[in-house]
């Protein structure tokens, strides 16, 4: 191969006109000076070298991670649309493991997710991924890594008390197969049974936080909130099913009822735990009444307390015309119209589609899914779970060159502009009208 040919000058070549390409030298080192003769490498093209080229450049821990792993660049090279829905199904077919030591296991999870989410952003900035695909595979990763780690955990404390019909609720992001890069996951914990029962399932809950939680050598698989439970941070760490189901029919907030909506059994007695949370939510939407004033309200306040909004930076979710703002336009609508429909995987768009059709919805989720998409680049540019969008020179420039928009830096600053503007448009419009009518007749 021809110093012009070399796999350095063909991912430089993939970056021209890229403010990554003068990272990509120093941050791609380890990977090329191990990787560069490989035969996965000489097979890299298109679409598929230019995801590498923006991973490597991008991510500065990738290029060790992946200098290491010539199985994983075999998959990268030989990766097509088709590759993160076949991936899929593997993962949701199989939990077993595959390591009996502990240490080793729990290293396992983690690699195993630094693996896939490497494969998924190459094909992400690629371009040869739909990014509601990526979102969806990152999501079945979770899950099973979850289902995983339950099972580690289980096995380790099958001496310690019977744990019968134990089930893990995921909620938010995870419940309805939307999680992005480094995304945390929010999970609540249902067991059948006596006090000892629940008593021993604690520890189960326990475990299985640690085992996801805990840094390693290979580093942590996902940071877990169980801030959602009944009671918050008071309550207990694991309800039974029918603690679970009177607190939410007796005592739950109305912001509780919110977040349920978005709830979903991902591990464990699924199918018991399923059973028990959709009861639970019939009830809530048919019994939810006028709800638009109090929502406005609460987004009122997550905007005030928690958004940031400056000439460097915004708050894509939390900020005036967020992604939170979809999100409470879909929670309103399901509650005021009592769910009819509602659907079994409750995404944003899931939701909205289930409250009727037309041309403001399309528009709503054309922009929901452009914003998505620009947390999803924030998220991977800071490598940590956030709400902020950089919009200095740099940040703007570093989210034009990886958001696949074909914007460059100002006229996408604009576009995030008028999507925001759009957003809050229609937010407010049902909540003068207090109905969600306002955006879908």
């Amino acid at each position: 191969m021809s110093d012009s040919d070399s796999l350095g000058n063909r991912l430089r070549d993939a970056l021209e006109g890229s403010r990554l390409a003068a990272k990509l030298d120093t941050l791609a080192a380890p990977f090329l000076e191990r990787r560069s003769e490989d035969a996965a490498s000489r097979r890299l093209e298109g679409k598929t070298l230019r995801g590498l080229a923006r991973v490597l450049a991008s991510q500065a821990q990738i290029a060790g991670f992946l200098s290491h792993r010539p199985e994983l660049l075999e998959r990268i090279a030989d990766a097509d649309e088709s590759t993160l829905a076949e991936r899929a199904k593997e993962l949701e077919g199989s939990d077993d493991n595959g390591v009996e030591d502990l240490e080793n296991a729990l290293d396992a999870l983690r690699i195993l997710r630094h693996e896939e989410t490497c494969l998924a952003a190459c094909l992400d900035l690629g371009g040869i991924a739909r990014f509601e695909s990526v979102s969806h595979f990152l999501s079945i990763l979770a899950e099973t890594i979850a289902r995983r780690a339950l099972s580690l955990a289980q096995a380790q404390l099958s001496s310690a008390g019977t744990v019968t019909e134990f089930a893990v609720l995921g909620m938010g992001k995870i419940a309805g197969r939307e999680l992005t890069y480094h995304s945390d996951l929010d999970l609540i914990f249902l067991q059948t049974g006596s006090v000892e029962e629940v008593y021993s399932a604690s520890r189960v809950a326990q475990r299985m936080i640690s085992y996801l939680g805990t840094m390693t050598g290979a580093g942590v698989a996902y940071a877990v909130d169980t801030r959602l439970r009944p009671s918050g941070g008071q309550g207990v760490l694991v309800t039974t099913f029918d603690g679970f189901e009177r607190y939410q029919l007796d005592r739950a907030e109305s912001w509780e009822h919110i977040a349920l909506l978005r709830a979903r059994a991902i591990a464990g007695h699924s199918d018991a735990a399923q059973r028990v949370l959709d009861r639970v939510r019939d009830r809530v939407m048919n019994d939810s009444g006028e709800c638009w004033e109090y929502i406005a309200d609460l987004r009122a306040r997550v905007e005030l307390e928690r958004a940031m909004t400056s000439s460097k930076a915004i708050s894509v979710k939390t900020g005036r015309g967020g992604l939170m703002d979809v999100d409470f336009l879909a929670a309103g609508g399901v509650l005021e119209t009592g769910g009819a429909g509602f659907p079994r995987l409750p995404s944003v768009p899931a939701m909205l589609h289930s409250l009727g059709r037309g041309a403001q919805i399309d528009q709503l989720l054309a922009d929901y899914g452009f914003l998505r998409q620009i947390e999803s680049r924030a998220r991977w540019i800071a490598g940590r779970a956030t709400d902020e969008a950089r919009i200095d020179q740099d940040g703007l420039a570093l989210l034009a060159d990886l958001s696949n928009l074909d914007l460059e830096p100002e006229p996408l600053l604009d576009e995030l502009t008028a999507v925001r503007e759009r957003i809050r448009a229609a937010f407010d419009s049902v909540v003068r009208a207090r109905s969600i009518a306002a955006v879908t007749s």
